[in-house]
This record gives structure tokens, sequence and C-alpha cells, in this order.
């Protein structure tokens, strides 16, 4: 035998000397209807406990909580808006916008790591500010280009128009 395999074969019987020591030295003895009994008495007093912190009555925070969980909510309670936001009037006043200020993505390029969004007939890179509207682009991707305005608040995203 090789020494790597003495070793393997040493690891083997501590690990079984390890099994037998856990599974019928260390376990406890079984009790059966013993531990079900302590269970049932801890459920008790974990019932008794419960029943003795309610003997006044619901507090009227309870009382509002339990009379109302059903009902449903007029608004959310974790969406903080201040405002009802239309995502198509939103499309709409974006599009118009944009055909206002002309800008039209027409082209993308992409020589190994860098991008190239053609916006207008000219090449712009990630971070480049455009020449109409003041704003600058933000992403770059082969369908649809980001950008955002001076700003910093509002981006805005431009499908790609193919010339047929």
């Amino acid at each position: 035998m090789t020494k790597r395999e003495k070793i393997i074969v040493f690891l083997m019987v501590l690990s079984l000397i390890y099994g037998v020591y856990v599974f019928f030295i260390e376990s406890p003895p079984k009790m059966g209807h013993a531990v079900t009994t302590s269970k049932l008495d801890t459920f008790n007093q974990f019932i008794t406990n419960i029943a003795e912190m309610t003997k006044d009555g619901l507090s009227e925070i309870d009382a509002y909580i339990i009379q109302n969980i059903s009902a449903k909510w007029t608004k959310d309670p974790l969406l903080n808006t201040r405002k009802d936001f239309d995502i198509e009037t939103e499309k709409k006043s974006i599009l118009s916008s944009l055909k206002t200020l002309g800008i039209a993505y027409n082209g993308f390029l992409k020589m190994g790591n860098q991008h190239l969004a053609i916006i207008n007939g000219v090449e712009y890179e990630t971070g480049e500010e455009l020449e109409k509207g003041g704003f600058t682009i933000g992403k770059i991707y082969p369908n649809r280009v980001i950008i955002i305005s001076r700003s910093g608040k509002e981006k805005i995203s431009i499908p790609l128009e193919e010339i047929k």
C-alpha cells in the first residue's frame, strides 16, 4: 500500500469509529411518550400565558387590526408616490418631445468592448453629450439607447429606428 492509500484507510476507520460513537454512545435514550407529554405541557403553558395576557380584553390597536384585516387597501402603504402615473401618457409625451427635438437612434456599432450609437447620423459613446437638447448618452444597447437629461433625473429610452 502506498502512503496515500494508508492515509485514506486511516481516515475511513476514524469516521466509522466516530459514527459508532455518535449513534450508540452519545445519543440520548428514546423516551417515546414522555417526550410528547413534555411538549404537551409546554404547549399548555403557552396557551395559559396567552389567555392571561388577553383576559383584560384587546387593546384598541389590536381590535382595529382584527376589525380591518379583511378590508381592501385603497392605497398601497409601501408605494411612495406623490401623483398618479399613467404610463401611456408618459410614453406619448416622451416620444413627442423626442420628435420635437429631432432625436432619432439610427444605428448601433460594436467594436470590441466599445459600443457606439448613431443618433441623427453622428456617432456617440456612453457619457457623451448630444448636440441637441443637452442630453447625455447613458447606456447603449443594440435595440435601444438610454438618454439622460441634463439634470440627471429623467432617463429616456429611444428605440432603434431602422431605415427602410
